[in-house]
C-alpha cells in the first residue's frame, strides 16, 4: 500500500467550491419552484395538489436522507452527487412538461398522480446533496490546520443554502424583466443542475487518493509508461444506520435536530404570513429577508467560537438555544405590538440563534461524531451520519407543520 497522498491546500479550496455551488444549486431550484406556484396555479393546477406535494418533499427527502448518505459511504460519491443533479434537473423539467401539455387540468387522478409522483423522486434527488456533499467535504478536510478550524471551514460552508435563496428570486425577477415565458424561471434550475452535475461527476475528486490516482494515470498516458506507484483506493466500507445510531450523540443529535428544524420552518412559512398583514407587501419581504440574513453568520459564529473552545460544539449549541427561547417567547406574545426596529432586531438576532447551531450540527458537529473511535475501522461514515441527522430532523419537522 503507498503511502496516503498529500493534500493541498488548492485541491481543499476546489472541493470546496464544487461542493459550495453544488448544494447553492439545490436551494436554487427549490426557491425558484417556490416563486412560480402563483403561476402554477393560475394555468390549473390546484391548491390541494401543490399543498400534497409540498408534504410529500417533506417526508421522501426525510427519508432519502439517511439512504443517499449511505449510498454516498459505499460507492464513488462524486458520481453520487452528479446523479442527485442530474435527477433534481429531470423532475424540474418534468413539471415544466406536465404544464405544458395541461395535466394540472386533465383532472384529479391525473394531476396527483404525476405531478404528486414526480415530486415525491424530486425529494430523494435533492436529499442526496447534503449528506454526500458534506462526506466528500470530510475527506478532504483532514489536514491538522483543516481539523483546528473545522468550525470556521463548516460554517462558511453551510453558507451555500442562503447563496441559492438569494439566487433564484433573481433569476425570476430577470425572468419577468425579460419578459420570458413563466417556465424559464424553473428551466434555468435545470440547466444549473444539470451542468454542475457533470462538474461534480467528472471533476469533483472524492478523495485524496482518487485524486493522485487520476493524476498518476494522466501522467502515465502523457509520458508512455506504466506507473506502479498509483495509490491504491482504500476499500469502501459504510456503516449501517444501525452503527451510526450506536456512536453515542448521534441520537441526541437526531431528535435535537428536529426541533431545531421545526423551528425554522415555522418561522420560513409563518414569518411572510404574519408580517403581510401588517406591512406593505414589499416591506414584508425586505423585513422577512433579516431572518435569512442573520443565518448566515449565525453558523460560522458558532463555529469559530466552538474551534476556539476546543471543539466542544454542543455546550455554544446549547447556550444558542437557551438565548433563543425568551425571544420566541417574546414573539410569541408580544408580536403584533413589537415596533418596526425592534421586530427587525429580533429577526436578525433569531436567524443567528436558530442558524447557528441548525448549520454546524449537519457539518461540522457530524464530523466530529463520524470520527468516534467506536467506528474506526470505517472511514466512510460521514454521510451516513449526516444523512440520519438531517433526515431525522426534516421528519419531525415535516411531523410539526402538519394540523
Amino acid at each position: 500500500m503507498a503511502d496516503a497522498p498529500p493534500i493541498t491546500v488548492k485541491m481543499q479550496a476546489w472541493v470546496y467550491f464544487v461542493t459550495w455551488i453544488q448544494y447553492a444549486a439545490n436551494h436554487i431550484t427549490r426557491k425558484c419552484y417556490t416563486n412560480v406556484k402563483n403561476v402554477m396555479i393560475k394555468l390549473g393546477l390546484s391548491k390541494m395538489v401543490l399543498g400534497r406535494m409540498d408534504a410529500g418533499f417533506m417526508f421522501t427527502y426525510a427519508f432519502g436522507a439517511p439512504l443517499a448518505g449511505q449510498l454516498g459511504d459505499m460507492y464513488d460519491p462524486s458520481m453520487i452527487l452528479g446523479v442527485g443533479l442530474y435527477g433534481s434537473a429531470a423532475c424540474i423539467f418534468m413539471l415544466i412538461f406536465g404544464m405544458w401539455n395541461h395535466l394540472g387540468e386533465s383532472g384529479p387522478f391525473i394531476a396527483n398522480t404525476y405531478f404528486l409522483g414526480v415530486y415525491l423522486v424530486f425529494g430523494f434527488f435533492q436529499a442526496i446533496g447534503g449528506p454526500v456533499g458534506t462526506a466528500i467535504m470530510g475527506n478532504w478536510m483532514v489536514t491538522p490546520e483543516a481539523r483546528r478550524n473545522r468550525g470556521l471551514i463548516y460554517g462558511t460552508w453551510t453558507t451555500h443554502q442562503y447563496l441559492g435563496n438569494i439566487i433564484a428570486p433573481v433569476i425570476i425577477v430577470l425572468c419577468n424583466i425579460s419578459h420570458a415565458k413563466w417556465w424559464w424561471g424553473l428551466m434555468w434550475p435545470v440547466f444549473i443542475n444539470a451542468g454542475w452535475g457533470l462538474v461534480c461527476h467528472f471533476a469533483l475528486p472524492a478523495t485524496p487518493e482518487a485524486h493522485a490516482r487520476k493524476e498518476a494515470a494522466e501522467k502515465a498516458a502523457l509520458t508512455g509508461t506504466t506507473l506502479n506507484t498509483v495509490p491504491e483506493e482504500p476499500a469502501k466500507r459504510g456503516i449501517t444506520i444501525k452503527e451510526a445510531l450506536q456512536i453515542p450523540s448521534v441520537a441526541g443529535y437526531c431528535v435535537a435536530f428536529g426541533f431545531m428544524k421545526t423551528i425554522n420552518y415555522v418561522l420560513f412559512f409563518w414569518l411572510p404570513l404574519f408580517l403581510q398583514t401588517h406591512f406593505e407587501p414589499d416591506t414584508a419581504n425586505m423585513i422577512s429577508t433579516l431572518y435569512d440574513f442573520g443565518m448566515m453568520p449565525g453558523g460560522i459564529i458558532v463555529g469559530v467560537v466552538s474551534d476556539a473552545m476546543g471543539g466542544r460544539r454542543g455546550c455554544v449549541i446549547v447556550v444558542f438555544l437557551l438565548i433563543l427561547c425568551p425571544l420566541l417567547m417574546i414573539m410569541a406574545l408580544f408580536a403584533d405590538t413589537l415596533n418596526t426596529f425592534t421586530l427587525m432586531v429580533m429577526l436578525a438576532c433569531m436567524g443567528i440563534l436558530i442558524g447557528g447551531p441548525n448549520n454546524i450540527v449537519t457539518s461540522a458537529v457530524a464530523a466530529d461524531l463520524a470520527e468516534h473511535p467506536s467506528i474506526r475501522g470505517s472511514k466512510s461514515a460521514l454521510g451516513t451520519v449526516v444523512g440520519l441527522i438531517n433526515g431525522s430532523g426534516s421528519f419531525v419537522a415535516g411531523m410539526g407543520q402538519m394540523d
